[in-house]
């Protein structure tokens, strides 16, 4: 039996597909949904998604969101944007990341509201910025026999 998973933006549909296992980034750490799993509900953090399916594992970096576990075996994800890793350009993410560290350490001199939005943008372009590199590596796909 497998879970019904669904990746929604408010741009696209970036999933719709049966998968074996989905891995999500949450507050509370990271979770992963098997079959059975109790209904949930959570917020989604910046990270990365990783789905398996027939033994291959996919990544697509996220920015933030929501989740909802079915008793029925459907994990449906709301974010607010979410990424494979061919969508991604290195060169551009690493000058985002460049960018939101500068306004980390600028906000660590402010507020602590201003310092929490810049540590999410910066979460963002870190999960953003591994998947690329991943995929840039060939390892869009990773081996369920090696983890790589």
């Amino acid at each position: 039996m497998s879970l019904h998973f669904k990746l929604v933006t408010p741009d696209r549909v970036l999933l719709d597909t049966e998968v074996s296992s989905v891995s999500l980034p949450t507050p509370d750490g990271e979770i992963t949904v098997l079959n059975h799993h109790i209904p949930l509900a959570t917020l989604l953090v910046p990270g990365i998604v990783r789905t398996k399916k027939n033994g291959v594992e996919e990544e697509v970096a996220v920015s933030g969101g929501f989740v909802e576990i079915k008793r029925d075996g459907t994990v449906m994800v709301l974010a607010d944007t979410a990424e494979r890793g061919q969508e991604l350009e290195l060169s551009v993410i690493e000058e985002a990341k460049k960018r939101a560290q500068a306004v980390v350490n600028n906000a660590a001199r402010q507020d602590d509201e201003a310092f929490a939005a810049a540590a999410a943008g910066l979460e963002r372009e870190l999960a953003r910025y591994r998947v690329a590199s991943r995929h840039r590596r060939g390892r869009a796909a990773i081996s369920p026999t090696t983890g790589r």
